[in-house]
């Protein structure tokens, strides 16, 4: 898996992110409620996150139970803020 920032063009503006060993930031998006944005991301194929959808995906992160917060879903939720402020996109390549 890797996560990045593009701009609005599309253009990769951050360095690229994998989850951790573990797997956090997957498997919180596993158990994500349905109706949920983090329930949109898959581990298999692509996930993008638009300017609307990005203040969302960081919330969702924000609010995890402290078990389930890592450094991994931080950073995630940095990224997706910085992607909001840039009105640009939070990109995942799955495996």
């Amino acid at each position: 898996m890797e996560i990045h920032v593009q701009n609005r063009s599309h253009e990769r503006v951050s360095e690229k992110l994998g989850d951790d060993i573990d797997e956090s930031f997957l498997s919180a998006c596993h158990a994500a409620p349905d109706g949920s944005v983090m329930s949109g991301v898959f581990s298999v194929g692509d996930t993008m996150f638009n300017e609307l959808q990005l203040p969302q995906l960081a919330e969702e992160l924000n609010q995890l139970p402290e078990e389930l917060r890592t450094d991994t879903t931080r950073r995630v939720a940095e990224m997706a803020r910085r992607a909001a402020t840039l009105r640009g996109y939070l990109f995942i390549s799955g495996d």
